[in-house]
């Protein structure tokens, strides 16, 4: 029942977007949307790896429970990553980034555009990119199974996995710090801002830990002898906590220097997407990244108590969701009719999760024999 209730989510979604693009003459808004929900759930897929490659160069204990799980989440969705992106490139490119149709300099011919800003290079930039990402995320994951049943891990072995770790997380910074600039930066005509890609990819840090665990408690806790101890759910209450500290101080570094800088082209755009009619938007942002994650956080009782913890984290996800909103559509349209709300959107957004979580199940179909856990032999570990 579950699957076919997925797989409607994810047509509707396909036919949602489809039909309006077909049928609708101003289609920048759209393709807006598209770009806002590929980029949220590329964070979120993404990230599960690199949590993995964390806890490993952090000697995690606790970890374990989801670095297989996020391993999984990565490559799962590998096929749906490749495809959106093809169709934004093919079909919003032109919509999206003023240099693809540049507009005449003085009437003297088209603006000189850096070779930086065509559509080609946009292309191979993000594609070779994308594949070296999840290339050296599959050899790490081909060589991390190698430690399974194993009840002490080779020095050579171990050695080897935190060098890979260490690719895993450089190949996610540059991929990411690329999409940080394509879809964030270059998307606005001479904008720019030397922390923003650093606070693109935190915010993706912090959702897709979010998402983890809530894909933890559903996937792994249910199974015999896999349940979430008090242990697990401190530790990813600490680090939750972490990360909202971590945003906030990325948040307000990204958003303090265009405010005393105060150069026209760059805090135009900083104050549409938090004023106004996206005034609601951005406060919504705040509180659920900051302001309620962070008091939720500070209490035992919340972090102990898994339903709790997994409200906290998808009020994270649902932030980081008008985050990358609140990039894109105030670029485009003036907020008054609220694109969050419409038809389009909400299949969009359900049908990314249906994506996601597809992508899972046909992932454990195919290959049955890899444990979606990793349960530490001690049953004591430090955070």
């Amino acid at each position: 029942m579950a699957v076919w209730i997925l797989l409607i989510l994810l047509a509707n979604g396909i036919i949602s977007f489809a039909y309006n693009v077909a049928n609708t003459p101003e289609t920048t808004t759209l393709w807006g949307l598209l770009s806002t929900n590929f980029l949220f759930y590329l964070g979120l897929t993404q990230t599960g790896i690199v949590f993995s490659a964390i806890m490993r160069i952090a000697k995690s204990e606790w970890g374990r429970y989801f670095n297989r799980l996020g391993e999984i989440l990565t490559l799962s969705f590998i096929p749906v990553a490749f495809v959106t992106f093809i169709i934004i490139y093919i079909g919003g490119t032109d919509h999206l980034f003023w240099w693809a149709q540049p507009q005449p300099s003085n009437g003297h011919g088209p603006a000189h555009i850096s070779p930086w800003l065509g559509k080609d290079l946009f292309l191979w930039r993000n594609i070779v990119l994308m594949a070296l990402f999840y290339v050296m995320s599959y050899i790490y994951f081909v060589n991390g199974r190698k430690e399974e049943g194993k009840s002490e891990i080779p020095v050579h072995l171990e050695q080897t996995l935190n060098v890979m770790a260490g690719l895993v997380i450089f190949f996610y910074v540059a991929l990411n710090t690329n999409l940080a600039w394509d879809f964030g930066m270059t998307i606005i005509k001479h904008w720019e801002s030397s922390i923003f890609p650093a606070y693109y990819w935190v915010g993706n840090v912090f959702a897709g830990s979010a998402f983890l665990y809530l894909l933890g408690a559903y996937f792994i806790s249910r199974r015999p002898g896999k349940a979430l101890d008090k242990r697990h759910l401190d530790s990813v209450g600490i680090l939750l906590l972490g990360l909202t500290l971590l945003w906030t101080y990325m948040f307000w570094s990204q958003h303090i220097v265009l405010w005393y800088g105060d150069i026209p082209s760059l805090t135009k755009p900083f104050y549409k997407s938090l004023t106004g009619n996206y005034a609601v938007p951005a406060a919504v942002m705040v509180l659920a990244l900051f302001v309620l994650p962070f008091f939720a956080l500070i209490q035992k009782k919340v972090k102990y108590c898994m339903a709790s913890l997994a409200v906290t984290a998808a009020i994270i996800c649902l932030g980081v969701w008008v985050s990358r909103y609140l990039m894109i559509l105030p670029i485009f349209e003036d907020g008054s009719s609220p694109a969050y709300a419409t038809w389009t959107n909400l299949s969009l957004v359900s049908g990314g999760f249906a994506a996601t979580i597809l992508s899972l199940m046909v992932f454990f179909k195919l290959f049955p024999r890899v444990p979606i856990t990793i349960v530490p032999e001690s049953s004591e570990a430090g955070h």
